[in-house]
């Protein structure tokens, strides 16, 4: 009598096991399996280093100076596959022109990309990505991607901050020989036209690991210290105690004899550190005369899904609501209310944001500006990892295809707009939680590429898009990031209210924007994230100004006719 039952607990666990959903890493609550005979097929070997295959997903090299990579196929999957149905990728950009298939003696495929034969394909420092895909003989495709993080702890060089250089000098005997660490936060990126101001204030971190630092100049000026405390506290990497960590200031007046902004800081053993940012000298161009097209923007924040596979979030849909209405204050641009099109949680679905889409793109013509931005979850399907979408409310994991929207779909319905001008700020790949953890099973079988392809939607001049974190980095939300935002969205904020202008003109550019938000995120969060860019716009396009229109207009006066026209804004 038991034997029937026993048949239908089999049948009923089987039926559960293969409709249950895949679970994906980063935005999955639970870690899960992507099929890992989607990468069983290859291998990689950096013979330059000479490191064994490796099947890993991520993988230290010491530099970035490599000439040649392998890519292998193995059997009894190369049995099966053309050299013709092998494709590969470096940073996002097809590399067949550099690739060369072969057998080696096991009659295994070898793949050999010559990095020499173009510059376009040499590694940089920090993160690359290189992706493999083959398609055998009965259509079944295989796909591997591989993440060299090149040089370690690179990315955490302050002296890439600001365009700042640095220099070192220990002192020659005693045990202390480790000079402070300087990171500039003001000004941040852009130093040209800081020779045009009074003016400057110069801020930032500095810290040492004897827990004291002795003094800190600027220009020779002794700068005022403070224990860094709030939402500035750093702990870098490499020191132990936030008491390392010290704020520093100093407004430096700038005369025509001032070409450099020259930090210097000493440790209580006389280790020196200076950071040097050179002033450029030649005048700024003109900027866009009278802004007068129309701008639209695009706002999407998701917090709450659906799908109980997918963790909600805290504060993704406060980042979209922060930002859509800073963006219809007059010194946000006056985006008018019926030209920004929002979308929050459960009004946040996939066919709401693609008829969407549809309705807003059109509308733009050469001469107008386009705004996108979304914050929630993103990654590649769990079945095929090379597809990458933005995931919405209504997203379902086992069926992105239907229920999400597909990077290369919005990357065809923005490059088919009219407009000129399109900046998009992609705030994606957060974890589930607040404490910057990563999340159980996250990167255990395949990388998370969206980072990458969202940084390379436009190629094109005039169009730029900026994320919030590198390739395989975690997007931070927190209280302490102004009362509750995502790192990101609170440093976007931050810096259009004021934060980014670096040369004290009173006005935010594009490039003064881009630049203060990649500092700033990389600077609250210790280096574990780094926003990432691909930048063809308009450096000295203005997206806000400070202060109100009467602040505005007292400038304009005071200042000789070269200065008004560089303060006009986006109207």
């Amino acid at each position: 009598m038991r034997r029937p039952a026993s048949i239908f607990f089999l049948i009923v666990t089987l039926a559960v096991l293969l409709l249950a959903p895949p679970q994906r890493a980063g935005f999955i609550q639970s870690a899960g399996g992507q099929d890992a005979s989607l990468r069983a097929p290859f291998s990689i070997e950096l013979p330059d280093i000479g490191a064994a295959p490796s099947v890993k997903s991520e993988i230290n090299i010491p530099t970035s100076d490599l000439h040649k990579l392998r890519l292998r196929v193995h059997k009894p999957y190369a049995d099966t596959i053309n050299y013709g149905k092998i494709y590969t990728k470096i940073n996002g950009e097809s590399s067949g022109v550099i690739q060369t298939p072969g057998r080696d003696r096991n009659d295994h495929i070898v793949v050999t990309l010559d990095l020499d034969r173009y510059p376009r394909f040499k590694l940089s420092p920090g993160r690359n990505v290189i992706e493999i895909q083959a398609i055998d003989s009965g259509g079944r495709s295989y796909y591997a991607s591989y993440v060299l993080l090149a040089g370690a702890g690179l990315s955490g060089n302050p002296s890439l901050l600001a365009g700042a250089t640095i220099e070192n000098a220990p002192v020659g005997v005693g045990d202390d020989r480790q000079p402070p660490t300087i990171y500039l936060t003001n000004p941040s990126g852009a130093s040209r036209g800081l020779r045009l101001v009074k003016s400057v204030t110069v801020q930032g971190v500095v810290t040492d690991d004897s827990g004291v630092v002795a003094s800190v100049t600027i220009n020779g000026q002794p700068a005022t210290l403070t224990p860094a405390t709030g939402a500035r506290l750093l702990v870098p990497i490499g020191v132990k105690t936030a008491s390392a960590a010290f704020s520093f200031d100093r407004t430096i007046t700038l005369n025509a004899g001032v070409s450099t902004l020259i930090v210097e800081a000493k440790d209580r053993a006389g280790n020196l550190a200076r950071l040097a940012l050179p002033l450029d000298s030649k005048p700024l161009p003109p900027r866009e005369d009278g802004f007068t097209g129309r701008k639209l923007a695009m706002v999407v924040g998701v917090s709450r899904y659906r799908d109980e596979a997918i963790s909600d979030l805290q504060f993704a849909d406060a980042d979209a609501r922060a930002l859509r209405d800073f963006l219809q204050k007059p010194e946000g641009g006056g985006f008018k209310p019926a030209d920004i099109l929002y979308l929050e949680n459960e009004q946040a679905t996939n066919e709401n944001l693609s008829a969407a889409l549809d309705r807003i793109l059109p509308q733009a013509g050469q001469d107008d500006l386009i705004l996108f931005f979304i914050a929630g979850h993103g990654g590649p399907d769990p079945y095929a990892p090379q597809n990458l979408y933005f995931v919405l409310h209504d997203s379902k994991i086992a069926d992105l295809p239907r229920t999400a929207l597909r990077m290369t779909t919005l990357k065809e319905k923005l490059g088919q707009a009219r407009a000129k001008r399109a900046l998009v700020f992609i705030d994606t790949c957060h974890s589930a939680g607040l404490s910057g953890q990563q999340p159980a099973g996250a990167r255990s079988l395949e990388n998370n590429l969206i980072n990458l392809y969202s940084a390379r939607l436009f190629k094109e001049e005039g169009r730029a898009t900026l994320t919030s974190s590198d390739v395989n980095e975690l997007s931070l939300e927190n209280k302490r990031w102004g009362g509750g935002h995502g790192v990101f969205t609170y440093a976007l904020l931050e810096g259009l209210r004021g934060g980014a202008d670096a040369n004290a003109d009173r006005l935010i550019t594009a490039g003064e924007l881009f630049a203060y938000v990649r500092d700033r995120v990389r600077l609250e969060t210790g280096f574990k994230q780094n926003p990432r860019s691909l930048f063809n716009f308009r450096d000295d396009l203005t997206l806000a100004f400070v202060g109100g229109k009467q602040v505005r207009n007292e400038t304009q006066k005071a200042g000789a006719a070269r200065v008004v026209r560089r303060q006009r804004v986006i109207r």
